[in-house]
């Protein structure tokens, strides 16, 4: 009888414990970061790409974090996406403020670089479908039998 008491046991105290588990809010692996957390990460990868001094890094954190609050903001008020109205109205006042942080050729750089992600997306024609690691998967349509 102990044989098979003890496993079950083990087995029920395991599955309990994964499922007591945090998910995360994304869904998708991702830790949740604050909007201070997202500016200082965006800001990172800006100065590698821009090649940013120490105050212009600083006024960047300053306009990430309350662009990243607006967003927030913005998704809190209504539906989980704001209109496209209110990210075209969103990015162009933050764009003028890097105008002013950043030099001419790192803001055409910047320009470029974010023309560039908004063009990327994971919908490719012909019903496709490109993965994070930038291989195609095709998308299949059920068949009746």
């Amino acid at each position: 009888m102990q044989k098979f008491l003890f496993p079950l046991v083990a087995a029920v105290a395991l599955s309990l414990s994964a499922a007591a588990q945090p998910t995360s809010p994304q869904g998708d692996g991702r830790p949740h970061r604050s909007p201070q957390e997202m500016a200082e990460h965006q800001t990172q990868r800006l100065s590698k790409e821009l090649s940013l001094n120490a105050d212009q890094s600083a006024k960047v954190v300053q306009i990430m974090t309350a662009r990243t609050q607006e967003m927030q903001a913005l998704r809190a008020a209504g539906s989980a996406r704001p209109t496209r109205e209110q990210m075209q109205a969103n990015r162009a006042k933050y764009d003028d403020q890097f105008k002013q942080v950043l030099t001419p050729d790192q803001y055409a750089k910047y320009t470029a670089l974010a023309a560039n992600r908004r063009h990327r997306s994971p919908e490719m024609p012909d019903g496709k479908l490109k993965a994070k690691d930038g291989k195609v998967k095709i998308k299949t349509k059920p068949t009746d039998s």
